[in-house]
């Protein structure tokens, strides 16, 4: 192998070594850097989510509280209007006997 073969060889190689770098830095590393940037934003997405489902999560205690006491006044409310009725129709009892012992 001759001298100039020789330098044929190492140039070639060359090219191809130089081509390989540029692939990577023009093509490779960019899509690993987006790739993280994709990872971060994925995270800082993943910790709001929790952030949101933590206080949602406070709040619909929050509901489920005031539903109850909602029920319970409700509930009150039914046997108060149940008693109410007992009196009036207790009432419009009274009313009618004193009518018939007027006449």
């Amino acid at each position: 192998m001759g001298e100039m073969e020789f330098i044929q060889m190492i140039g070639k190689e060359s090219i191809v070594f130089v081509a390989i770098f540029v692939v990577y830095f023009l093509f490779v590393k960019p899509k690993d850097l987006h790739i993280e940037r994709k990872d971060e934003q994925i995270s800082e997405l993943m910790n709001l989510n929790r952030q949101i489902v933590d206080e949602n999560s406070e709040t619909l205690a929050d509901i489920s509280g005031t539903m109850e006491r909602i029920s319970s006044e409700l509930t009150s409310l039914n046997e108060n209007q149940v008693k109410l009725k007992d009196g009036q129709d207790d009432l419009w009892k009274e009313i009618i006997q004193i009518k018939n012992k007027e006449r």
